[in-house]
């Protein structure tokens, strides 16, 4: 069971790094100011929640 939890941990950070680099990726690439925030801001409070879900669940 603990191979299988090790598993999700690891596809959650795995995740979040991905969404994190893609909303950093669209703050740079992105042409105009509104663009700018509204993109990166949906991709990275994703890449943070699956980063905080996998911290949660290694603490326990």
């Amino acid at each position: 069971m603990t191979n299988f939890g090790d598993i999700v941990v690891a596809g959650l950070i795995c995740l979040g790094a991905f969404f994190l680099f893609v909303g950093s990726l669209g703050l740079a690439k992105l042409p105009d100011l509104m663009r700018r925030l509204h993109g990166p801001t949906k991709a990275t409070t994703l890449g943070i929640g699956a980063t905080l879900i996998a911290r949660c669940s290694t603490s326990s």
